[in-house]
């Protein structure tokens, strides 16, 4: 029998958990990472990956790689947008703590990180890690201050290819010191264009839908070309009359897609691998900051808090000597990626105490994932999303496999409420909310409760965080935003 509301707003308070930085944590990594490199693959979606159960090859390389590595099967992404997903994972804060929303809709302003966040980039920064970053802009940039920490910072929306051989330039480089290396491609983000070798390996040949014609006129065009001339009104036109057999179209481009990522990290990875010294003290995370939906909830893209936008890859490689001691293997307890920096901190030994995160370090579960810290057992998971117009605001709770969303839009004053048993219902099909069952009920009251006490949480922490702010857009990033079809 479920006990939520039994564990009250202590539930979400990280700072009462014991343990958090277990004795046997230092004994374990003995020093053994001085470089750690984080890959953030925007819109890849966990279930997509062989790794996580996919019965096609769209990631033979994310397989292999993952096979040796700490495999995170239940991570969950605080928000199912760029900026707002981002900024957590830099901060390990809550978006209604940082409140970091994507530019978006028809108000187009670019909010800022508030002075007070901490980011992991400062943190290891004051350890005396070099830090760079290797992104593609968008809702990932700058302007929203999300560069705060990083001696380097290269922001370019540029093909995945790209991006890796800048990065590759800068991690290679003779004199660099112990780093923290941030790559992040919006690849397999939409549109879905595929290089014309890989999508027949994918798309239905019998398929003659209105989107065939539409993607062969975007073949041969460079990234730029596809972005500038595929996000808007033309690649969408229509959405709402597609049928099973388009959504299904675009749905196999999205998988060629991914496939064409793993490619280009086929090299990263050799890279590594073949220098000894780099492999020997680099530890490495896969991850990605939310996922995509093909109408399993009515739309398309990546505006609600449903699990295919929120279950997202997460996968640590230690180095070889890490790896031969067990750290690998898969790991089932919920995650969040808010956890990602307090781990990487002491993964690299920096002093993360005065940062004032939220998340948990994951090192006791990279350690020996077949022993579960007490501290984990009962902790429930947090995802939140503001999208402009309305506000439309949606929030969502996961515990002991119940999940509770609440979605409120402030124009008309409408809520909608949805109530999921995820071990039985894992695609969130039957709706729970007005259940009579006694176990239904009392999961019911107890989600609510938690998802109030992490709301006033957040208040709280966002009014230790201070003001954020926000600035109008400058005519470059206008552009670059309405080639990613955020604004029209």
């Amino acid at each position: 029998m479920l006990l939520l509301a039994a564990c009250g707003e202590g539930a979400t308070d990280r700072s009462a958990a014991p343990d958090s930085a277990p004795e046997s944590a230092p004994s374990f990594l003995e020093g053994s990472v001085r470089n750690v490199l984080l890959i953030s693959i925007d819109t890849l979606r966990a279930d997509r990956l062989e790794a996580f159960g996919y019965d096609r090859p769209t990631s033979p390389n994310l397989a292999a790689f993952a096979r040796r590595s700490v495999v995170f099967e239940n991570a969950r992404a605080q928000a199912p947008q760029t900026a707002p997903s981002h900024a957590s994972l830099f901060t390990s804060q809550y978006p209604g703590a940082h409140r970091i929303v994507n530019v978006h809709g028809e108000a187009p302003l670019v909010h800022l990180l508030p002075e007070k966040a901490t980011t992991l980039a400062e943190v290891l920064s004051a350890a005396g890690v070099e830090t760079g970053a290797f992104v593609s802009g968008g809702n990932l940039t700058r302007k929203m201050a999300m560069d705060r920490g990083f001696d380097t910072w290269d922001e370019q929306l540029d093909d995945v290819s790209d991006r890796i051989d800048a990065l590759m330039e800068w991690m290679l480089s003779p004199e660099r010191g112990a780093f923290f290396a941030v790559l992040h491609t919006y690849q397999v983000h939409a549109p879905y264009i595929p290089p014309a070798d890989l999508y027949p390996e994918f798309v239905d040949p019998n398929y003659e839908g209105p989107l065939r014609a539409r993607l062969t006129s975007y073949l041969g065009m460079s990234m730029q070309e596809t972005w500038a001339a595929a996000v808007g009104p033309k690649y969408w036109e229509g959405m709402l009359d597609y049928d099973d057999d388009d959504v299904g179209f675009l749905s196999d481009l999205y998988d060629a897609e991914i496939r064409y990522v793993d490619q280009q990290f086929r090299r990263l990875f050799r890279a590594i691998n073949a220098n000894p010294e780099l492999l020997s003290t680099t530890a490495i995370v896969v991850l990605s900051d939310h996922g995509e939906e093909f109408r399993e909830h009515g739309k398309y893209q990546h505006d609600q808090v449903f699990e295919e936008l929120l279950h997202v890859p997460l996968i640590v490689r230690l180095p070889p000597a890490l790896e031969e001691a067990g750290a690998v293997g898969r790991v089932s307890t919920p995650v969040e990626l808010l956890d990602v920096a307090p781990t990487v901190a002491e993964l690299m030994g920096a002093d993360d105490s005065q940062a004032g995160w939220t998340g948990r370090s994951l090192v006791p579960l990279l350690e020996d994932a077949d022993s579960l810290p007490s501290q984990w057992e009962l902790r429930p998971t947090f995802s939140e999303l503001v999208v402009d117009p309305g506000p439309k605001y949606s929030r969502a709770v996961v515990f002991r496999g119940w999940k509770y969303i609440h979605t409120w839009q402030s124009n008309i004053d409408v809520t909608w409420e949805w109530l999921f048993h995820l071990e039985e219902d894992p695609l969130e099909k039957t709706n729970l909310i007005h259940s009579k069952d006694s176990e239904a009920v009392r999961a019911l009251a107890g989600l609510r409760e938690l998802l109030k006490a992490h709301s006033l949480q957040t208040k709280a922490k966002a009014e230790e965080l201070g003001p954020a702010g926000a600035v109008e857009m400058d005519a470059d990033m206008e552009r670059l935003m309405r080639q990613l079809g955020y604004i029209r």
